[in-house]
């Protein structure tokens, strides 16, 4: 059995982890680390990013690719939020149980990982903000829809994609975070290893929402057209975002 170097238990011992230590030596791993020091792999972006990487040797693009065809073959429509709750859910499980195993090759402890891809969670209409992040959503989506509001824009540009797609993700990447503190205050023993990264996702989400939205009152603004219905989403969407930042 390999043992943890005495500076390195002492520079433990002194953050209070001294259980940890002896629970990894119990199982024949050196300490190198817990699931505070671990960092999420670059890949993991690829799970919620609209420009992802696309390779092939991915382990997360191949998925979400198959994901689409998947749905368009049954005839379903891949950007339904029901799918997109569904796909974004299961892909991160995987993604977790792939981080778990390079943790534990690594010698790295992160704990309850498995209860945090298993245990099943409330639905997102038992979260009052899950419900009023999806009802901001389909007001976004109702304004991208009405032509007259789009007078002189391009529909297909990368800003309004970004809108369509980081809407879906603000509201899967909610629920998700509403969850992870959901399981903290029943008192699970759940780390803040999918806590802290789902809180820089959302973080990320709504910066690029709010840069597009700019954009677009920006662009209407001086195409002498009213930016007024853009203009609400904004206001709407930062006084949700403190609520978000704060789950």
């Amino acid at each position: 059995m390999k043992k943890t170097s005495r500076k390195v238990q002492a520079k433990i011992k002194s953050s209070g982890k001294d259980k940890e230590i002896k629970e990894m030596e119990k199982r024949g791993f050196e300490y190198i680390g817990t699931a505070d020091d671990f960092k999420m792999p670059e890949w993991m972006d690829c799970t919620w990013r609209r420009n992802a990487c696309g390779k092939d040797e991915c382990r997360i693009c191949g998925k979400i690719r198959r994901n689409r065809q998947g749905h368009m073959v049954k005839g379903e429509d891949p950007d339904d939020l029901k799918f997109v709750f569904e796909d974004m859910n299961r892909d991160f499980k995987n993604a977790i149980r792939m981080i778990k195993k390079d943790a534990e090759r690594r010698g790295i402890d992160i704990s309850n990982l498995d209860e945090l891809a298993e245990e099943e969670s409330p639905e997102p209409k038992e979260f009052p903000l899950s419900e009023r992040i999806i009802s901001w959503r389909m007001f976004l989506y109702e304004t991208l829809a009405a032509e007259d509001l789009f007078e002189g824009m391009d529909t297909e540009s990368e800003t309004v994609k970004d809108l369509s797609w980081y809407s879906n993700t603000l509201a899967a990447k909610t629920y998700r975070q509403l969850c992870n503190r959901w399981h903290i205050k029943k008192g699970d023993e759940y780390g803040k290893f999918d806590y802290e990264y789902t809180r820089y996702v959302l973080e990320e989400c709504s910066k690029i929402l709010k840069k597009s939205l700019s954009e677009i009152i920006a662009r209407k603004r001086k195409l002498r057209s009213s930016p007024d219905q853009f203009l609400f989403l904004y206001k709407q969407l930062s006084i949700l975002e403190k609520s978000i930042l704060n789950i």
